[in-house]
This record gives structure tokens, C-alpha cells and sequence, in this order.
């Protein structure tokens, strides 16, 4: 029976991890901010046709109602890959206005800690399922003092979360990517899902091979 996933876009690990997952034969929702699909048309043609769920990240009433779609057409939601890429900033500290501040603050922490609390609401309910929650650098060694922030209240609420529900029947795990290096990371994550054993507040790093025998840095 297929798998039902849910996977948010607006990251250049989106329509990676959509391909894999249809040719997993599983089915795969996408969580979307945008009304109208403004990639190319060759970036159309080679992206899966998915069910696709507008979000508003700053809303809690949206994230309710994602969760609730998927249910109304699937009845159940069996695997959450969500990803946070940062956004790269040009602008320094004291030139970023407070309203910037607090766009990314809704949209990012806001907007990800109410998806998470409805997910989680769900696997309790529904007595399984899996998170995965990647967080991407995609190679960038430097974040502005913003994202940076950003990026570790996420891996503390992912590392945390995973150590508050490790006896429920569901799983959390988090990831990070520090390179760009798409497809590796692919087999790196299959690799922790399938065949690693699951460890409460583990944190999953995939960076650069040093060698054959040095797949991950932990």
C-alpha cells in the first residue's frame, strides 16, 4: 500500500525528494506559499504532479487546515519531511529593517512550530508515523546573525522534540545537509531511515566524504 507524505516546496531540496518518493511509489502532498507555479517550463515537466496545499506559514489556522486536507483525501498521513533552508540574506545586521525581522520570525518559527504541533497532534492520534525534518545549508559556511538564529532554534526544537516523544509510537529525526551535494544526501538519508537504529536526539549530519569509511561526520 502507498505511503502518504507530506513535503513542504520552496526549497531546492523539494522536487528532489518528490521524484524520489513517486518512484518509491508512494504519494507525496506538497505544501506550497505560492498561488501560481512560477518555475520553468523545464523545471515543470520534470516536476511530479502532487496534490498541493497552499500554506500561509504565519497562520495557525492554515497549518490545521493542511493537516486536515490530507486526511479528507487520504485519512491518514504516514511520513513529514519538512525542510528549512535559509534564505541568504545580502543585507547585514543594522541594515535589515524590523520588518524583515518579523516576517522571518512568523514564517519561520512561528510558522514551523505550528506545523510541527499539528503533525505531532496527528502521529499521537493516529498512533504512527515519521517526521524528518532537514535543515539545509546547502554549502553556505557563513549565515547572517538572523538565520543563524533561525537555524538553531529549529535544530534544538527538532533534537528536543525528538528526546519528548521517543515513547510514543511515531519518530522524529532531524538532518543536516552542509553541502550541495543533492543526490548523496538522498542515499545518506535512506540509508539513517532504513537501516540506522533510531536514537532520541541524535542529530544526523551528511557533509563532505573524507574517504569511503567517513560517509557522515557526527
Amino acid at each position: 500500500m502507498s505511503k502518504i507524505t507530506l513535503l513542504n516546496d520552496g526549497t531546492e531540496y523539494s522536487d528532489f525528494f518528490a521524484r524520489k518518493i513517486e518512484a518509491d511509489g508512494n504519494i507525496v502532498t506538497r505544501l506550497t506559499e505560492k498561488q501560481q507555479d512560477t518555475t520553468s517550463s523545464e523545471e515543470m515537466i520534470e516536476a511530479p504532479k502532487n496534490l498541493e496545499i497552499l500554506w500561509n506559514k504565519r497562520s495557525p489556522l492554515s497549518a490545521r487546515n493542511a493537516i486536515l486536507t490530507i486526511l479528507n483525501k487520504y485519512s491518514c498521513l504516514n511520513e513529514a519531511i519538512i525542510i528549512y533552508q535559509p534564505g541568504f540574506f545580502n543585507k547585514t545586521f543594522h541594515e535589515m529593517s524590523s520588518a524583515v525581522y518579523d516576517l522571518q520570525i512568523d514564517r519561520w518559527i512561528k510558522g514551523y512550530s505550528y506545523l510541527l504541533k499539528e503533525i505531532i497532534q496527528l502521529y499521537i492520534k493516529q498512533k504512527e508515523g515519521r517526521l524528518s525534518f532537514i535543515l539545509d545549508k546547502g554549502g553556505v559556511t557563513t549565515l547572517t546573525p538572523l538565520e543563524n538564529a533561525i537555524y538553531n532554534y529549529l535544530k534544538i526544537l527538532l533534537k528536543d522534540l525528538s528526546v519528548l516523544y521517543q515513547n510514543e509510537p511515531f519518530q522524529i529525526f532531524c538532518f543536516e545537509s552542509e553541502t550541495p551535494k543533492r543526490e548523496e544526501f538522498l542515499l545518506f538519508y535512506d540509508k539513517v531511515i532504513n537501516d540506522s537504529k533510531f536514537t532520541p536526539g541524535k542529530i544526523h549530519r551528511f557533509g563532505e566524504k573524507k574517504s569511503i569509511f567517513d560517509f557522515v561526520r557526527n
